[in-house]
C-alpha cells in the first residue's frame, strides 16, 4: 500500500476516534466539562461552559447579569424591552439592551420561536420549567436545556449554583448566595409587633389570584416578619372578594401592578386595607422581583411598610441601595430613588 495513503488513513481514524470521544464527553459529562441539576431533578452535562445563552426567563436574564456572565447571552425574551418596572434598569446594565439589539426569540407573552432559537446557535437554553412544549422541541434538536422554577428560597439558590456552574461563573454564584443567606438571616430577629397580616396580589392586576402557604411569596412574606392571610396550601389560587374580607388583611402588596387597580375596584371598596390606604406597591419593580434572589429586598422593603418603627425608611434605603451594589457590583449604576 502507498504510503501517503496509509497514513491518510490512520488520521481519518485517528481523528474519528477524537470526535467520538468528544460527541462521548459532551453526552456524559466527563471530569472535563460541566454538570449541573435542573429543577426538574435533570442533569445538564456540557463539554466546557457554554458560551452563547437563550433566555427565556426574565429573571434568570436579571441574575445573569448578577452574574456579570451578560457577554454570553444571545437571545432574551420579547418582554424585557415591553417591561416599563424593568427596561431602564436593564438598559442601564447592558448597552445591547438599550439599543434594543439582542434577539427576542419569542412571542409577546412567552411562547417561544423555535427556528429563531436553533439559528442563534446556542450552547444552552434556559427555560421555565412550565414551557413544557419549548424544553420538548428543543431537546429533541439536541440542544441543551436548563429548567429553572424559582418555587422557593431554597430553589433560587440552587438553580442559580446550577447556572453559574454551566456559565463559568460558579465562585460569582456562591458569593451571591452566600451574601444573601447572610442578610436573610438578619432579617429573622423577632419583630416586637404583633404580626401583620398581608394579603398578596399577583402581578399584571391580578388582583384576586394570590399565593398560598408554602410559596416563594409566602417565604418572603414571612421573612419580613409578617404574615400571609391566605391559609391555601396552593401555587396561585384565585379566590373571590369575600374570602379577602374574611381574611381581613392590613395590608395589600403588589407587584409589577398599580395600585389604583385595587383602589378602582368597587368588589374591595369597603375593605379596611383599601379604606386606609394601605395598598402598596413594590416600584420599581426591578429591585423587588421576588422570583430571583431580590426576594430578600422584596421582605426588606415589606418589613418597613409593616414595621415602619422598628425598621425605619433611611435603613431600607441604605440597606437596599448596599444589597443592589453587592449583587451586581457596579457604583452608580441605578439613578432612581429607592422607596
Amino acid at each position: 500500500m502507498n504510503i501517503k495513503k496509509y497514513l491518510r488513513i490512520i488520521y481519518l481514524f485517528l481523528g474519528f476516534v477524537f470526535l467520538q470521544s468528544c460527541h462521548s464527553n459532551s453526552k456524559n459529562g466527563t471530569a472535563n466539562g460541566v454538570n449541573a441539576e435542573d429543577s426538574r431533578g435533570k442533569i445538564i452535562s456540557l463539554p466546557k461552559e457554554a458560551n452563547k445563552v437563550v433566555v427565556l426567563f426574565e429573571p434568570s436574564l436579571d441574575e445573569i447579569y448578577m452574574l456579570h456572565a451578560q457577554d454570553k447571552v444571545v437571545g432574551i425574551p420579547q418582554q424585557v424591552y415591553q417591561t416599563e418596572g424593568k427596561y431602564p434598569f436593564y438598559a442601564d446594565l447592558d448597552p445591547r439592551i438599550k439599543n434594543k439589539t439582542i434577539a427576542t426569540p419569542t412571542f409577546g407573552g412567552g411562547s417561544s420561536n423555535i427556528e429563531t432559537i436553533v439559528g442563534l446557535q446556542p450552547d444552552l437554553v434556559i427555560v421555565y420549567e412550565q414551557n413544557v412544549e419549548t424544553i420538548q422541541q428543543l431537546e429533541e434538536l439536541s440542544i441543551p436545556v436548563f429548567t429553572v422554577s424559582s418555587l422557593s428560597q431554597e430553589k433560587i439558590y440552587k438553580e442559580l449554583l446550577g447556572m453559574g456552574t454551566l456559565l463559568g461563573k460558579k465562585t460569582r454564584a456562591e458569593e451571591i448566595v452566600s451574601y444573601v443567606k447572610k442578610e436573610a438571616n438578619k432579617l429573622k430577629k423577632t419583630i416586637a409587633e404583633k404580626p401583620k397580616k398581608v394579603y398578596y396580589a399577583w402581578s399584571k392586576g391580578r388582583i384576586f389570584s394570590t399565593s398560598g402557604q408554602g410559596t416563594l411569596l409566602d417565604l418572603a412574606i414571612k421573612l419580613s416578619g409578617a404574615e400571609n392571610v391566605c391559609p391555601l396550601k396552593m401555587e396561585s389560587p384565585n379566590v373571590g372578594a369575600e374570602s379577602i374580607y374574611k381574611w381581613n388583611p392590613d395590608l395589600i402588596i403588589l407587584w409589577n401592578s398599580d395600585i389604583n387597580e385595587v383602589y378602582n375596584l368597587k368588589e374591595l371598596a369597603a375593605l379596611p386595607a383599601v379604606k386606609d390606604k394601605k395598598v402598596y406597591a413594590m416600584n420599581p419593580s426591578f429591585y423587588y422581583d421576588p422570583h430571583t434572589v431580590k426576594f430578600l429586598l422584596f421582605a426588606k422593603q415589606l418589613r418597613n411598610w409593616c414595621y415602619p418603627s422598628e425598621y425605619s425608611s433611611e435603613e431600607l434605603n441604605k440597606e437596599i441601595k448596599a444589597d443592589l451594589l453587592e449583587l451586581y457590583q457596579k457604583q452608580d449604576l441605578f439613578t432612581t430613588n429607592v422607596n
